[in-house]
């Protein structure tokens, strides 16, 4: 069948293999690692795991640019100025003139940096897609996209893994995120490549002034909202601290987190070529709440496994990555197509930047938060019968709880295009 994508798109999915394989490493467990071995608490951790989606508030203020600039030259700068502070990070392991302390300073100033660019360049990235793909063919375009994701994810991982294996030296994580340089690098001559949207008419609707309110409380995107910050609160930091609690648990090396990592990319590609269809045939409730009571499976394993009810092994930890990959894949692509089925088609600049700046908050926030939770809880153990009680299996509960509640937001969702309560129907104030 003919594809329904105007040519050039397919420069899309190439640009997110590369920036999988770019991002996966300097915001994922490489750099967390790092963090760690340079004395980072789960404080830290946590902050730095927020800067990615804190930074998204700066779409609100950008969008106003985007008259003036247009989609791909607003992402291309973005990408490419950011691009310069991995190169940065790359060198902190080198420079043995600072104390791990120093180091740590540098990082975290460099990273924030690099999300301040990419929480405005960012502003342009879903209206552009938006705009490019057509209604009818965004939801096999987005598992498409996502299997190129996370083909680059698993290159991340499994590059970052033989270069870090047994003891790891300072120049073999300099190396790493000199991988991630160049991997963002190479990323930007896709984008350039990815056709523009010459839309100036909707762009310049976008720019008018929007009311806030009014579409904050429209029952479609309230309840839109209101899923996926409890979604957000539940899976915002749950790769951050399966990874932290992997490298305080005896007996797992660096290599091997990475290793295990990688499983879950591996889940997700085993799982995204049929998800599109699925969407298709089934509508987005069904594969959101499927994907949603996998999760909830994935975070009771962790939590058995903090709670020494399971012994903690690799192939119980790879079983539980495989899991989280496939549920955490489909989840997006079921997403990702609902809210592009409820945002209007007048003024969508401004109403994703609306939703990406709030659930991006409260993304950021999660992190943080669970963060300093842990931090306070420090050593605290307790014995319930055959559970113990400490800091980490705490922490699963809690999101094992956060879970069930989201599961049940699932129902108040907008699965219809077209429906006539969606927000496009407020009038053409809304433009």
């Amino acid at each position: 069948m003919k594809s329904l994508s105007p040519p050039g798109s397919q420069n899309i999915h190439w640009f997110a293999l590369l920036n999988a394989l770019s991002f996966q490493i300097i915001l994922g467990a490489p750099i967390i690692l790092y963090a760690k071995e340079i004395g980072a608490s789960s404080t830290v951790i946590g902050i730095l795991a927020s800067f990615t989606p804190l930074m998204t508030v700066l779409q609100l203020p950008a969008a106003k640019f985007l008259p003036v600039y247009g989609y791909r030259k607003f992402v291309l700068a973005g990408w490419g100025l950011r691009t310069i502070f991995i190169f940065f990070v790359a060198a902190v392991p080198l420079m043995d003139f600072l104390d791990p302390a120093s180091k740590l300073v540098a990082i975290v100033a460099a990273l924030f940096v690099f999300n301040f660019l990419r929480g405005i360049a960012s502003a342009a990235w879903m209206p552009w897609i938006a705009a490019l793909i057509p209604e009818e063919a965004k939801a096999r375009f987005l598992s498409r996209d996502q299997i190129y994701m996370h083909a680059g994810s698993v290159l991340a991982a499994l590059a970052s893994a033989l270069l870090m294996a047994g003891r790891v030296d300072p120049h073999e994580y300099s190396l790493v995120f000199a991988v991630s340089a160049l991997a963002g690098t190479v990323a930007l001559f896709f984008i350039n490549r990815i056709p523009d949207v010459q839309a100036e008419g909707e762009l310049a609707n976008s720019s008018h002034p929007v009311p806030w309110r009014e579409i904050l409380f429209h029952p479609p995107f309230l309840a839109l909202l209101v899923f996926n910050l409890l979604f957000v609160v539940v899976v915002g930091s749950l790769g951050v601290f399966t990874v932290e609690y992997l490298h305080e648990f005896p007996g797992f090396d660096a290599a091997q987190v990475l290793y295990l990592s990688g499983v879950s990319f591996a889940g997700s590609l085993l799982v995204l070529p049929f998800v599109g269809h699925l969407v298709d045939r089934f509508g987005c409730k069904p594969v959101l709440a499927v994907s949603l009571v996998a999760i909830g499976l994935v975070i009771l394993g962790w939590f058995l496994l903090a709670a020494g009810v399971v012994p903690c092994r690799k192939r119980v930890v790879g079983f539980l990555n495989l899991l989280s990959g496939g549920a955490g894949a489909a989840f997006s692509v079921a997403n990702a197509r609902i809210i592009f089925a409820t945002m209007p088609q007048m003024g969508r600049n401004h109403f994703f930047a609306l939703f990406t700046v709030i659930t991006s908050l409260g993304l950021g926030a999660s992190p943080v938060a669970w963060g300093i939770s842990l931090d306070y809880l420090g050593t605290f153990e307790a014995v319930t019968g055959a559970f113990e009680w400490k800091r980490h299996s705490i922490y699963f509960a809690a999101l094992f709880v956060l879970n069930i509640a989201t599961v049940f937001q699932v129902a108040r969702l907008h699965d219809r295009v077209g429906d006539p309560s969606r927000i496009d129907q407020l009038g053409p104030e809304t433009s």
